[in-house]
């Protein structure tokens, strides 16, 4: 009875770690979408400043 105890709090721990896993793992997803989306907008003004200089070229 005492050995399943501990077993169960053994699992416990680890259900609780894989949760914290888990929710790290979504904050990095969020760091890596932000980073994704400054690098579309760094792409994006790129693009603007193309445009901008294939308007003063005509």
């Amino acid at each position: 009875r005492k050995e399943t105890n501990q077993g169960e709090r053994e699992r416990n721990k680890t259900k609780e770690g894989g949760r914290e896993r888990k929710e790290m793992k979504e904050g990095e997803r969020e760091r890596n979408e932000t980073k994704e989306g400054e690098s579309e907008r760094s792409k994006s003004k790129k693009g603007e400043r193309q445009l901008n200089e294939a308007k003063e070229g005509e």
